[in-house]
């Protein structure tokens, strides 16, 4: 990469800037910290309908061509989008008022129709994966959200079923107009967006916390998993404590999912096969999620057990592995503006790789992780002592 990744000064935010000389595009990448796991009680599938609505908006502002996209996960929003170099501040300031559009209620009925209609679609084709599914309810019971991630309730139908007023609710869980963090790759040096990472920001960036909305559900148990009959899950959580550690993290997840891995070794002691899984993104840390296909009620009895004696092992080899690849993988991601951005995302949000650092995480460090995720494990459909927190 050419130049260097600096942390702007931000009030309740943080802008990330890669510096690309002769680029001839710039990608940017906001994240909003709320997701469909604060969707009210009343309106499931609000956050879904605010992604789709805000892009929507997004394309309707900009006048110069765009690549954009949007994500909603269970604690955050994420949107990115990639224009010529010369369209990049306007493209920024779009992203700012779009959300200001949404958050006032000034929302088409005969658009929300259509953006409701087309989630629909979505979800039919999405539920034919019980495993994603579960992965997103699991990561609400691993982290202790107070906030059950009803994943597989976000159907809309008909536009009357999530009013402005719900969207508006939804928007006023944070200071939405200004995303959380923001990641910015172009030729520009970092000094020309150092004015507009500060207009980004509210004059009083205090947020009110998602969490003490009246109309938020409660977490929920271990029951409605889809397949749990024929199943059980598992929910990991590799807890982030600084961005630098973002790395050994995230080669902890793989180590986790590996064809080779302990997950993997828990089903070959049991007799069932690992279904392999997925990681989700959650506020502060990202959460491992995966399954083994049973075939008898004394499967799903052993692997509660199978998984108690197979924590503290670590498996060094696999690990070792998994480290040799960072460098080609760096170099990967180098390789355009929009790539970039995100692996600068991901890597801040504690699930990727540093395109820029020098070392590579230590075997120690990543089995520390890794193992002190697996003690914080939920398991679902196991029998009934073991649907809570080892």
């Amino acid at each position: 990469m050419n130049g260097e990744i600096f942390q702007l000064p931000g009030n309740g935010g943080s802008a990330i800037v890669g510096h690309r000389p002769g680029s001839p595009t710039t990608s940017v990448i906001a994240t909003y910290a709320f997701g469909f796991g604060h969707d009210p009680m009343h309106a499931p599938g609000v956050a879904h309908l605010y992604e789709h609505l805000y892009l929507v908006t997004l394309r309707a502002i900009m006048t110069a061509p765009m690549v954009a996209q949007a994500q909603t996960h269970a604690d955050t929003m994420s949107v990115s989008a990639t224009v010529l170099a010369e369209a990049d501040h306007e493209l920024v300031t779009a992203m700012t008022t779009a959300h200001r559009m949404l958050a006032e209620g000034r929302i088409d009925d005969d658009v929300r129709l259509r953006e409701c209609r087309a989630i629909d679609v979505e979800l039919a084709e999405w539920f034919g994966n019980p495993l994603l599914v579960a992965g997103y309810k699991l990561a609400a019971l691993a982290t202790r959200r107070p906030q059950l991630a009803r994943f597989d309730e976000c159907g809309i139908g008909t536009s009357s079923a999530i009013a402005k007023q719900d969207l508006q609710t939804h928007a006023a869980l944070q200071c939405v107009a200004f995303p959380e963090r923001m990641v910015i790759v172009g030729p520009r040096p970092p000094e020309d967006w150092l004015l507009l990472a500060k207009a980004m920001r509210p004059s009083n960036s205090a947020v009110s916390r998602a969490t003490s909305h009246p109309e938020c559900g409660s977490i929920g148990s271990g029951e409605g998993v889809p397949g749990a009959d024929s199943r059980v899950y598992i929910s990991i959580p590799l807890r982030l404590s600084t961005p630098e550690n973002a790395e050994a993290v995230q080669l902890a997840a793989q180590v986790l999912l590996h064809g080779r891995g302990p997950l993997a070794a828990v089903g070959d002691r049991v007799g069932v096969r690992f279904r392999g899984g997925s990681v989700v993104p959650t506020a502060g840390c990202a959460v491992v999620t995966g399954s083994w296909l049973m075939e008898n009620h004394r499967q799903r009895e052993a692997i509660g057990a199978a998984v108690s004696q197979r924590m503290g092992k670590n498996s060094p080899t696999l690990i070792a592995a998994q480290v040799a690849t960072v460098p080609e993988r760096r170099r990967a991601v180098a390789t355009t503006s929009a790539t970039l951005a995100a692996a600068i995302d991901d890597w801040q949000s504690g699930y990727g790789i540093s395109p820029t650092a020098a070392g590579t995480p230590g075997v120690d460090e990543i089995d520390q992780i890794m193992w002190a995720g697996w003690e914080r494990s939920v398991l679902v459909g196991a029998k009934t002592a073991r649907s809570e927190p080892f």
